[in-house]
């Protein structure tokens, strides 16, 4: 295990190596990962899993009465308290800060949409980012990595390990170019439609672990909560309810892709993204809230509002059972970092029905923590979301860095080192190439939708 005197050392010889080389040259030399100079060992695991919009109030409410024993169980093995964004609340914004402990004038996702100098729109990928991610900062020091499924991955990158970005999922491209068309009025100048770059052949990295994802799609499923949104008396047979089947079907494949992972390599750290909850809740959350909160015309009928009230209180119990999943074969001492990025509102626009995250009151998302450093036995823990990464690489015997615009949680019961200027030093590689295959289908898929004619 590294030393302090170490790593005062291989901080000084990583700020040399930043001065010597060009920032953003693809021909730069990389600097050695840590690892190579024999100074560090990546003795300890540290699993994230990111659960999009899940509500501190629904989780707590839903705990006091059993409904999310995995949730509990963390809490009772560790503490528990809020996740806080900074700045608008964007999940791209936010999930990038959570992987870079920078903010998004850093590390370059400020939104779903950029405008290139030609007035051309294009979604944001994983290309624009400015920052190394945790993945890449750890790749670097010789630990093996798995990223699955977590925000702005698209294209996936070349780590010690495995990323399975966040297009390889039913449909993904065709929800983000939907979520798109609700940004574009930002750009009164704007040339033509929303662009989407890089549609690649492969969603992962290494390419081969495509076709072995591939069957999980009709696996066993991995919980005893069976999709809600299967019932067509309640549901029907729409556009609403295939969509929400779908987002079911992509919640388990992340999950199921995460699993296999863990059973194959055992990576020394893992980062899941699952975003179902947030999706479900833009067009259901309104069933939760109390109805005496809810104007007149915009309250559902009864029917709907027992549905839609149970379908998203079901959601919340399955995703709880994913992440029991993901805990399998975990020990005490591993750490457990469970959070979201936002929770959710009552939408009081009159435009229609659901939840929206826009105002103070649905800022904080959850966070559930546990292993060795961790305290036990809190309920008022608060971690920034720039606080995420320079934590897991303090707890990891890593040092934080001076660039990032988060600290190492205070709370935490661990020796944190002093810090590294950047990590930002080696350049990133991305795998795959364009394909006009994967257009065309974007293309047809959107207009099954009704998005295009």
């Amino acid at each position: 295990m590294k030393t302090r005197e170490a790593f005062r050392y291989t901080g000084r010889v990583l700020l040399l190596a930043g001065l010597a080389l060009a920032w953003g040259c693809n021909e730069m030399e990389p600097s050695p990962p840590v690892a190579e100079t024999g100074e560090f060992s990546c003795d300890r695991r540290a699993l994230v899993i990111g659960i999009d919009g899940a509500s501190s109030w629904l989780v707590q409410s839903m705990r006091e009465e059993g409904l999310l024993p995995n949730l509990e169980s963390i809490a009772g093995q560790g503490s528990w308290g809020v996740a806080r964004p900074t700045g608008e609340i964007l999940s791209p914004r936010i999930w990038t800060t959570v992987a870079t402990g920078k903010l998004p004038k850093k590390h370059g996702i400020v939104n779903w949409v950029r405008q290139d100098e030609d007035k051309t729109l294009h979604l944001f990928s994983s290309r624009d980012r400015k920052s190394h991610a945790l993945w890449n900062i750890l790749t670097d020091a010789g630990c093996s990595v798995a990223v699955v499924n977590w925000l702005m991955t698209h294209p996936p990158e070349k780590v010690n390990g495995v990323v399975v970005s966040d297009h390889a999922a039913e449909g993904v491209m065709i929800d983000k170019v939907a979520v798109a068309r609700g940004f574009v009025v930002r750009y009164p100048d704007r040339k033509g439609s929303v662009r989407m770059d890089d549609l690649e052949v492969s969603f992962t990295n290494p390419a081969a672990w495509e076709s072995r994802l591939a069957g999980l799609r009709e696996a066993e499923p991995l919980t005893g909560i069976a999709n809600p949104f299967e019932n067509e008396q309640l549901w029907g047979k729409g556009l609403m309810a295939e969509f929400f089947k779908k987002i079911y079907r992509n919640d388990e494949f992340a999950a199921a892709a995460a699993v296999q992972i863990e059973a194959d390599l055992r990576p020394d750290v893992m980062l899941v993204y699952l975003p179902g909850i947030d999706k479900i809740s833009h067009f259901l959350w309104d069933s939760v809230e109390p109805l005496e909160s809810i104007p007149e015309e915009l309250r559902r009928s009864d029917f709907e509002r027992s549905v839609h009230g149970a379908g998203l209180r079901r959601y919340y119990r399955y995703v709880d059972a994913l992440v029991g999943r993901l805990l399998e074969g975990r020990g005490v001492d591993d750490l457990v970092i469970v959070l979201s990025d936002h929770g959710f509102e009552l939408n009081l626009s009159g435009e229609r029905q659901g939840g929206i995250h826009e105002s103070p009151k649905a800022r904080d998302g959850v966070l559930y923590m546990r292993g060795r450093g961790v305290p036990r036995g809190r309920s008022n823990l608060v971690l920034r979301m720039s606080e995420i990464a320079p934590t897991l690489l303090a707890w990891m015997g890593m040092p934080p860095a001076r660039d990032m615009d988060g600290s190492p949680g205070a709370f935490m019961e661990i020796e944190v080192l002093p810090p590294v200027d950047t990590y930002d030093l080696t350049p990133i590689e991305f795998v795959g190439k364009r394909s006009l295959e994967v257009e065309s289908r974007m293309i047809d898929d959107l207009k099954t939708l009704g998005y295009v004619k």
